[in-house]
C-alpha cells in the first residue's frame, strides 16, 4: 500500500517536472516558423506550381470562350443589321408603291399626296433625320419626276451633309426643269460661299436677284457677300435693300448698322439705330452700338479739328 503511494508520487512529480520543462520551452516552440521546414517548402512550392498551372489552363479557357461570346455575338449584331436593313428597305418599297398607287388616279389628290409629304421631308430635314428626308423627296419624285421642290430638298439634304457635289447636282437638275427657280440659284451661291468662292456666289446670288428682287434674305446674304469681296458701295445697297423690304426686322436692321459702324458712317449708323430701337427696344446690343457712335462721332471731330489748325 505504502509502496503504491510512492509511486504515485514519483508519477505526479514526473509529470509537473515535464509540465515546467514544456512551459519553458513554449516561446521557442512558437517562433519556429513551418515554412522554413525543408519538407513544408517542397510541398508549398509544389502546390504553388500546381495552383499556377490550373490559373494557366483556366486563362485559356477563359480566353476562348471571350474570343467565342465575342465572335457570336458581333455575328448576331451584324445579323441583325442585315435583318433591319432589309426590312427598312422592303418598309420603303411598300411606301412608294403606297403612294405612287394613292396618287396614280385623281389628280387633286396626288397633288395634295405630295404636298404632305414634302412637309414631312422638311420637318425631317429640321430634324437632320437625313436617310427620312432624302427618302421621303425621292418618293415625291417617283410620283412627279418634274417636281422642282423635291430637287431642292435633295440639295438641301446633300449639302447640310457637306456633300455639295450631289447638292449641285440636284440643283443642276432643278435648273433644267425650270431655268427661272430662283431659290436654285441663292442655294448654289451658298455652296460656293462654302467652298470659299465669293466670286461665284456673288454671280449666283446675282442670277436670282435678277429673277426674283423682293426676296429680303436674298439682298441681305448679297449684301455679306459684296463686303467680303471690298464691295462696299454694293453692299450698302444690298442691305438696304433688305430694309427696305422688311423695315422691321431686326435681323436686317442690326446687320445695316454693323455695316455702316465698320465703314464710319455715322449718319447711316445713327438713323438705323433709331429705326432698330424703334424695332427691338429691348436689344441689349443698342447701348453697345450707342457708345461705337459716341467715339466714332469723337473721333471724327478730333480729327475735323486738328485739319481746321
Amino acid at each position: 500500500m505504502i509502496v503504491d503511494w510512492i509511486a504515485l508520487g514519483i508519477f505526479g512529480l514526473a509529470v509537473i517536472v515535464s509540465a515546467v520543462i514544456v512551459w519553458r520551452k513554449l516561446p521557442q516552440l512558437a517562433s519556429i516558423r513551418i515554412e522554413s521546414i525543408p519538407k513544408f517548402q517542397q510541398s508549398a512550392k509544389k502546390q504553388q506550381i500546381l495552383d499556377q498551372r490550373l490559373q494557366q489552363k483556366l486563362g485559356h479557357f477563359e480566353a476562348r470562350v471571350g474570343i467565342l461570346f465575342k465572335t457570336s455575338f458581333a455575328w448576331l449584331i451584324q445579323m441583325f443589321k442585315k435583318f433591319r436593313s432589309r426590312l427598312v428597305n422592303l418598309e420603303r418599297e411598300y411606301h412608294r408603291k403606297v403612294i405612287i398607287q394613292q396618287a396614280s388616279g385623281d389628280p387633286e389628290a396626288r397633288r395634295v399626296k405630295i404636298a404632305a409629304i414634302l412637309v414631312e421631308a422638311q420637318t425631317a430635314l429640321e430634324a437632320a433625320e437625313y436617310s427620312k428626308a432624302e427618302q421621303l423627296y425621292v418618293d415625291v419624285v417617283g410620283v412627279d419626276p418634274k417636281s422642282v421642290e423635291a430637287y431642292l430638298g435633295l440639295a438641301d439634304v446633300a449639302a447640310a451633309q457637306k456633300n455639295y457635289r450631289n447638292a449641285r447636282e440636284a440643283l443642276q437638275f432643278a435648273l433644267k426643269l425650270h431655268a427661272g427657280t430662283e431659290a436654285a440659284y441663292v442655294r448654289l451661291g451658298r455652296i460656293s460661299l462654302q467652298e470659299g468662292n465669293l466670286a461665284e456666289a456673288e454671280s449666283d446670288y446675282m442670277k436670282s436677284v435678277a429673277l426674283n428682287a423682293l426676296t429680303s434674305s436674298t439682298h441681305f446674304e448679297l449684301a455679306e457677300i459684296e463686303e467680303k469681296l471690298g464691295h462696299i458701295e454694293k453692299a450698302g445697297q444690298a442691305f438696304a435693300e433688305a430694309v427696305k423690304l422688311e423695315p422691321a426686322n431686326p435681323k436686317y436692321l442690326d446687320g445695316l448698322l454693323q455695316f455702316a459702324l465698320r465703314n464710319s458712317r455715322l449718319d447711316l449708323a445713327h438713323e438705323t439705330w433709331e429705326r432698330l430701337q424703334q424695332a427691338n427696344p429691348e436689344n441689349q446690343k443698342l447701348s453697345d452700338y450707342k457708345v461705337a457712335m459716341d467715339n466714332q462721332t469723337k473721333t471724327a471731330d478730333g480729327s475735323s479739328g486738328h485739319k481746321s489748325h
